[in-house]
């Protein structure tokens, strides 16, 4: 077994305290929380579906049912893992966790909007706005708006490609990634407001898709832009000590601390080695060690999000 059950008692135990001391428990897939279900998208039928599930890969359950291509896909738990948002139609939505009472957000034409990520009060929705009105992406620009999709502001412009951005679990910081600086690809931290953006990857790297630890201390993230010879690495916040976690067999991607901090979810090769898109889903422990799959429903993983659950009233 990955982790012992009085190691997971021991933890849940000495964060009580804490979770008293503040009166509200943030909870999200990168802020601290108690494990929830896993919502993810996924190529393997066109158009690509969001889904859930729980951590052992049971309790399946069919979100969306969009007809048309590219559907719908980067699902973001809400802070009190009531809430989905994903990306739809070039445009982000939100729905229960359920799947019921889906509403679309931005509406602007010609851009892509994507990657929708929560700030750690709920309050905000930061995402990567691209520029398609020339048939591709032009450039990716930093925005957040408010949660019911008014008051859409640019924290972070210029003429890049920049993606994937995680509120940090203080919501005091942006990680980022992209070409920002003419790198092919790097992980770059800002001010929540979008000031003061600093690159914490060697550029050779190529380091994409980050995530902040529970405790703000940690971020994990992709190599190699996500593409083959993808690898998983952990670095301390402020982008020194970076460890490869994952094997050099096969190719990692998109990793994500589970709610409590003691696991870290990642994409890696499908199982069954035949199919022609995405990844299956891995948990593995902080230092990268016990590897294991997990049973899924619906193979050919896309974008996944660990979530919390829902917070009692």
């Amino acid at each position: 077994m990955r982790v012992k059950r009085a190691v997971l008692l021991a933890a849940l135990a000495a964060a009580i305290p804490a979770f008293l001391t503040v009166g509200v428990v943030p909870a999200h897939a990168t802020f601290p929380g108690t494990n929830g279900r896993i919502a993810f998208s996924t190529d393997f039928a066109s158009p690509s579906q969001i889904y859930t599930m729980r951590p052992d890969g049971s309790g399946f359950l069919q979100l969306t049912h969009v007809r048309t291509s590219p559907g719908a896909s980067t699902p973001s738990w809400s802070p009190d893992g009531t809430r989905i948002s994903f990306a739809k139609d070039k445009h982000i939505w939100v729905m229960s966790s359920d799947g019921s009472g889906k509403t679309q957000l931005s509406n602007e034409d010609g851009f892509r909007d994507r990657q929708p990520s929560w700030s750690p009060d709920g309050l905000k929705i930061v995402f990567s706005r691209c520029d398609v009105s020339l048939g591709f992406n032009a450039y990716c620009d930093i925005d957040v708006m408010d949660a019911d999709g008014t008051n859409v502001v640019t924290l972070l412009g210029g003429n890049w490609i920049q993606d994937h951005p995680r509120y940090s679990p203080d919501g005091s910081k942006i990680a980022f990634s992209g070409n920002r600086g003419g790198y092919v690809c790097a992980v770059w931290v800002m001010d929540a407001d979008g000031s003061n953006p600093i690159r914490l990857t060697d550029p050779a790297m190529q380091a994409n898709s980050p995530d902040w630890s529970p405790d703000g201390t940690k971020i994990v993230m992709s190599s190699h832009c996500k593409l083959p010879g993808s690898k998983v690495w952990i670095m301390d916040a402020d982008g020194s000590d970076p460890q490869q976690l994952t094997p050099q067999e096969g190719d990692w991607v998109n990793p994500r601390f589970s709610p409590d901090g003691l696991t870290i979810a990642v994409g890696g090769p499908t199982i069954e080695g035949s199919k022609v898109c995405c990844w299956d889903l891995y948990f593995m422990n902080l230092d990268g060690s016990n590897v294991e799959p997990i049973a899924n429903p619906r193979p050919g993983i896309v974008s996944f999000e660990w979530g919390p659950k829902p917070v009692a009233p």
